[in-house]
């Protein structure tokens, strides 16, 4: 699936979601903490320290065609890691309007 984003460091990026259920360990300078259930996505440049917390989207020419995928909070050079949307909208209650 072809997704995109707008972060704070690199701006408009575009990528493709290549993993899902994925559990990896990400290291912080205060440890190394394990995730499961998450989304990768590939492409080089797709995020960079900064983007996090960019919410991650369907790429659709449209507005109408874009729906949120993941929020993303970690990443390398090549992957990003985001947490799927719905855990994350589960975790505050909310929903997403969908007028």
């Amino acid at each position: 699936m072809a997704v995109q984003k707008y972060g704070r460091t690199t701006g408009h990026t575009v990528g493709r979601v290549t993993g899902i259920n994925a559990t990896l360990n990400v290291n912080y300078r205060t440890g190394t903490a394990r995730f499961t259930g998450q989304i990768v996505i590939s492409g080089e440049g797709f995020s960079t320290g900064g983007d996090s917390g960019s919410l991650v989207v369907t790429k659709g020419l449209l507005m109408a065609d874009r729906r949120p995928v993941g929020l993303l909070f970690a990443g390398s050079n090549t992957n990003t890691v985001a947490n799927p949307i719905e855990l994350v909208l589960d975790r505050f209650g909310v929903t997403i309007d969908g007028g």
